[in-house]
């Protein structure tokens, strides 16, 4: 999956392990069976721009794969699972390690773990999820956090089960132009994105099955499509 360009801000203070209140207090836009199911165990790779209450904006990388060597030099090194290659990704020494539920240091971790490193950026990640085999689960608070309202842009890798490659691409803003097969977005980062639209593509409006034609100006949407395709999907809100 190519990288989408998206500004960087660094973060203050680290981020939450579950981040429970911010993950109930955004209004989600998007369905929470839909985040869980992108950010469940067939993502191998995600990268989110989301923009925070106090205007700054944000790069989150989030990172699947198994360990290939024990937590050395500032850093794991995973192998993902679309790829041949070994990852470095920055951790900090400190991070705190979720591993089937307990919370323990990086130096528990081992080879051969399953883990999901999420990072602001190019900031050390101070949280890793893990488990012993199987992909490990992110927290429902961290999902609604970082697909929720405050999500302006988000790329996410998957493989399905049978074996197939897809780049899932979500877009998310003000509705500012309409056309037959195309809608044009304001994003929260302040840039525009015109989409195109698949004819069978499928609307939620207010949370109701709706048509392409009930979508006004004015409204919120988010638009997913898989690469290279037109939208197949969108969900908005408004009148």
């Amino acid at each position: 999956m190519t990288r989408r360009t998206l500004r960087i801000a660094l973060l203050a203070c680290s981020f939450a392990l579950l981040l429970p209140a911010l993950g109930t207090a955004l209004v989600r836009t998007l369905p929470f069976d839909t985040a869980a199911a992108l950010l469940g165990p067939r993502m191998i790779r995600a990268e989110i721009g989301l923009r925070t209450a106090d205007g700054a904006v944000h790069d989150y990388r989030i990172d699947r794969g198994r360990l290939t060597k024990r937590y050395a030099a500032g850093s794991l090194t995973v192998l993902e699972r679309d790829s041949t290659a070994k990852t470095r990704l920055p951790v900090a020494a400190t991070a705190r390690v979720l591993l089937n539920g307990k919370l323990v240091g990086v130096r528990s971790l081992r080879r051969g773990m399953q883990v999901a490193v999420p990072r602001d950026g190019n900031l050390p990640a101070d949280i890793v999820y893990a488990s012993p085999k199987s992909a490990p689960a992110i927290p429902k608070a961290s999902t609604r956090y970082w697909l929720g309202s405050r999500m302006f842009k988000a790329e996410i890798a998957s493989k399905s089960a049978d074996g197939t490659l897809h780049d899932y691409l979500l877009d998310r803003g003000r509705i500012r132009e309409l056309a037959p097969y195309s809608l044009t977005l304001r994003e929260l980062d302040g840039t525009t994105a015109t989409l195109t639209v698949a004819a069978n593509v499928r609307v939620k409006l207010n949370g109701k099955t709706a048509s392409f034609a009930q979508l006004r100006k004015g409204m919120t949407a988010i638009v997913m499509r898989d690469g290279d395709k037109a939208a197949d999907q969108v969900w908005a809100t408004g009148k």
